[in-house]
């Protein structure tokens, strides 16, 4: 089914009303942002959460939800340098106590309207109990059977994707990344949808961050 006729349970923007579920004591949105690995979602959240910042300097966190050694500094950093120093590690139970603690922390604080969550890469059972704690979720994948396997995860765990996203990189005739490619969003859809591009290191934000941009503004004009 291709993703532009996927529907969700939830609208996209609803909050669950489960007396027992941690996410009705919520102040603002808690969004996971998922997918399959290699898809650039950390290249994607880095740049989201700086456009969220030069719109809304306050009330915006990012929180790294998975053990993959990423964050703001390596993207930020040399690509050479990320690759010699950052270290993957595997979720632990101390880890994975210590990230669902914060999350409702996070969503629980007055002060914070929006609340992003990188997660890992993989349909696992410390990322369904991340999802049971988030109010959204976002899906980008390069893979479109994964993306809707993603859809699918998320809606188990009473999570509505508020978003879809696809992840390509465009190559030129000689095979090398396309630097002039560029990302393109619609957001006029039930959920935003689109194709955003070359989500790598490499060649800096020119190939989505007008995309990025465009979602940006979309989101911070979401209700609470």
């Amino acid at each position: 089914m291709p993703l532009s006729t996927m529907t969700t349970p939830h609208s996209p923007l609803s909050q669950p009303s489960s007396a027992t579920d941690p996410r009705v004591h919520y102040h603002g949105r808690v969004i996971a942002v998922g997918g399959p690995p290699h898809s650039g979602k950390s290249v994607f959240l880095a740049e989201l959460y700086r456009q969220l910042l030069q719109r809304q300097p306050s009330g915006v966190f990012l929180h790294r939800a998975c053990p993959d050694g990423e964050g703001m500094w390596s993207n930020e950093a040399d690509p050479s340098v990320v690759q010699q120093i950052r270290k993957k590690a595997a979720f632990s139970e101390e880890f994975v106590g210590s990230t669902l603690h914060m999350i409702e922390q996070l969503g629980r604080n007055s002060q914070l309207s929006l609340i992003l969550l990188d997660l890992g890469g993989k349909r696992t059972a410390e990322n369904a109990e991340i999802l049971r704690r988030s109010t959204h979720c976002l899906v980008l994948s390069a893979d479109e059977e994964e993306a809707m396997r993603w859809h699918v995860f998320a809606a188990d765990e009473g999570c509505p994707v508020l978003a879809s996203f696809q992840s390509r990189l465009v190559r030129s005739p000689d095979h090398q990344i396309d630097p002039t490619a560029r990302s393109t969003i619609q957001i006029d859809r039930p959920i935003p949808q689109g194709t955003l591009v070359n989500l790598c290191r490499e060649l800096g934000a020119d190939c989505y961050q007008a995309a990025i941009a465009q979602f940006a503004d979309w989101l911070l004009a979401q209700p609470c």
